[in-house]
């Protein structure tokens, strides 16, 4: 729902598509694996239907009523609340990662690449933002959070993965695609 508010949002404030492509992509990506999980779980039922009915009602009310006429289309401050809202969840989604590897002063599973590869994408949504929306404050709010929160993340797994557990940068970056006994031959060499 994160990512349909922001479509919504980006839609109704006539930005570009450039400007939400990937938010848009992941919104269709979102759906299709849970309703495949849903399908493969059996849990395709009387609420399933009615909760997926409300989704699409809804969003489909957001988007192609006119705006501020209550009750034929939303009121800008409900979809511009929606988008803060957007931002509290995605930015909600990294939290227990950082207190987990708060708590256990370790860099845990979260990887190094994809919090390097998540914070530079973040940095360059703020550059498009800058540059395809005018600098909207909801929008560079919400690709801010991100960052800083990805950047928390790679900085936890640096700092606890060279400090607490003694690997080198070269270790953790190379997690991801060599096995535990190759990383560390290749970082003694």
């Amino acid at each position: 729902t994160s990512f349909t508010c922001t479509d919504v949002y980006n839609i109704k404030n006539g930005f570009p598509i450039a400007a939400f492509s990937e938010t848009f992509v992941i919104t269709l990506e979102a759906a299709v694996v849970l309703g495949l999980v849903t399908y493969h779980q059996k849990r395709i039922d009387g609420t399933t239907l009615l909760l997926a009915c409300t989704y699409l009602i809804l969003t489909a009310w957001a988007l192609f009523s006119p705006s501020n006429i209550f009750p034929w289309g939303p009121p800008d401050e409900w979809i511009s609340f929606a988008q803060i809202l957007a931002t509290v969840l995605n930015a909600s989604a990294l939290l227990p990662q950082l207190k987990q590897n708060f708590e256990r002063r370790a860099s845990g599973d979260y990887s190094p690449v994809t919090a390097s590869l998540a914070s530079v994408g973040c940095a360059v949504r703020l550059f498009t933002t800058i540059e395809l929306t005018g600098g909207d404050p909801l929008l560079l709010l919400n690709y801010g959070v991100a960052l800083l929160l990805n950047l928390s993340v790679l900085f936890q797994v640096i700092y606890f993965g060279t400090q607490s557990e003694k690997k080198s940068l070269v270790t953790l970056f190379l997690a991801d695609v060599k096995s535990t006994e190759d990383t560390e031959m290749t970082a003694k060499l």
